[in-house]
């Protein structure tokens, strides 16, 4: 089925799914953050239990679908993207540049970054949407502050490290 049909199936099937795993994030608490923090602080493993339970279930999936040949395991390939370097077809090829390009850096960067401000505001990102999907406010700024510094954060990092491609 293709067309506006199956685009509109497709999304109603997105919906269902993002509201299965919004109840889910809402009735189990879980936020990995908080979790962690604690573990560390108090030796409390009640909502740790839920980022053991996401590495199991991705653990799963990843091993099911691989198995089914509907996932490719590996390192994705970047070396085609637009002002990267050559295709790998030309031998001219850095033998890391694969690995450390931009978008490694400025993942790195923002996982960094990222997991400082979550800690800082008390929960991840999952928590906040349910947080704010609950009401709060709070994470409203929170949310509104993400999203909007996302495409900001690419562009500028995406050009601070430009050096790896030399």
């Amino acid at each position: 089925m293709s067309g506006p049909a199956g685009g509109a199936l497709l999304s109603l099937a997105f919906l269902a799914i993002g509201l299965a795993v919004g109840y889910m994030a809402q009735r189990s608490r879980m936020c990995f953050v908080a979790g962690l923090r604690d573990w560390i602080l108090v030796r409390d493993a009640e909502l740790l239990l839920g980022l053991f339970a996401f590495v199991a279930t991705v653990w799963l999936l990843c091993s099911v679908l691989g198995t089914l040949g509907l996932i490719h395991h590996g390192m994705p390939e970047f070396a085609a993207a637009p002002g990267g370097p050559r295709a790998a077809s030309s031998g001219a090829l850095p033998a890391a540049a694969g690995i450390f390009n931009r978008l490694f850096f400025t993942t790195l960067g923002g996982g960094f970054l990222m997991g400082a401000l979550s800690v800082a505001v008390g929960g991840c990102v999952l928590r906040q949407h349910v947080l704010f999907a609950q009401g709060d406010g709070n994470a409203g700024f929170y949310l509104l502050g993400f999203y909007a510094a996302v495409p900001v954060f690419y562009l500028a990092l995406s050009r601070l490290f430009a050096w790896v491609y030399g």
